[in-house]
């Protein structure tokens, strides 16, 4: 099987640049995502197979603009963008909404697959943060293009990835995985040779499997059809047409978090309603449930008094 291999010298574009990259079916476009410190760039280095993100271990972000390569597997090619922190909770500033522009630009007309990059065994509340931002950002569908990749796969030792997720007792992740539809694999980003060889194979059969369930289809929104307008009408990559961009980028951003805290409280509501439902139906089994636990009362303080 061929190995993923870089394209050519200049694949690697920087968000906001005047070259950009605009693939066409064939291609299969990558978004990187995730919380600070997760292995995003380094997770990109192992697809690529070569260097091309700068990458360190530590707690800040070492990548400060979206940027993209390219490479190709099986003689398919393939654009992975790597994205700065625009998955944060307070990521909210105009350069974070430039950053969300950049990475349209660089993925439009849309992404066949959202990465999600987080650490085997340490799925935190930044995680679940960076979720949210990720429906933020490129809407409630989201999910539906989600493969969620656990760096340090070599802290599994001789374990089976499938029996990690299975029994975990972290209920937040096994539900994340249930909404993207038990799409997942690891990465050791150290791996060399086969053994690259053999996880990059692994995440390409995930993939090829998300493709068929959308019938090759990408994510694409109103944004992303915006993005290809900018790209199409060339000019100032910083001028008045960017500008109106980049207006869109914010409006488009809080439109979807306003949604989002719309559903959620629908969500709660149709919660309380099928409670209440239930109570109406089950009023005599209500009203008996509450004499006995009157009465349960009752028999602890008797037992309370004597003691």
């Amino acid at each position: 099987m061929e190995g993923l291999q870089k394209g050519g010298e200049d694949t690697c574009i920087k968000g906001g640049g005047e070259e950009s990259l605009n693939p066409g079916s064939f291609w299969l476009r990558i978004i990187l995502a995730g919380k600070t410190g997760g292995g995003k760039s380094a997770t990109g280095n192992s697809i690529l197979g070569q260097p091309v993100f700068e990458s360190r271990l530590g707690a800040q972000s070492v990548t400060r603009k979206c940027q993209g390569a390219t490479g190709t597997w099986n003689g398919r090619s393939i654009l992975v963008v790597d994205t700065p922190p625009i998955f944060e909770a307070r990521a909210q500033d105009q350069e974070v909404y430039e950053n969300i522009g950049d990475c349209y630009l660089l993925s439009a007309p849309g992404p066949h697959v959202l990465l999600l990059v987080t650490q085997l065994g340490r799925f935190t509340e930044q995680d679940v943060v960076a979720v949210t931002r990720v429906k933020e950002v490129f809407g409630a569908r989201a999910l539906r293009h989600m493969v969620i990749l656990f760096t340090h796969k070599e802290d599994l030792a001789d374990g089976s990835l499938h029996d990690y997720v299975a029994n975990t007792d972290n209920l937040r992740l096994r539900g994340l995985v249930r909404e993207c539809g038990q799409r997942y694999c690891a990465f050791n980003n150290r791996a060399s040779g086969d053994e690259r060889g053999e996880q990059l194979a692994g995440l390409m059969a995930v993939v090829e499997g998300l493709e068929r369930e959308h019938q090759g289809a990408y994510l694409s929104n109103d944004l992303f059809f915006d993005a290809q307008r900018l790209q199409q009408g060339g000019g100032d990559p910083r001028g008045e047409g960017h500008v109106r961009y980049l207006a869109k980028v914010r409006s488009h951003v809080a439109k979807q978090k306003q949604d989002l805290q719309e559903a959620q409280r629908n969500c709660a509501f149709k919660a309380l309603l099928r409670v209440k439902n239930w109570i109406v139906v089950h009023d005599e089994l209500c009203v008996c449930l509450v004499w006995c636990s009157l009465l349960f009362l009752l028999i602890l303080l008797i037992i309370w008094y004597h003691l």
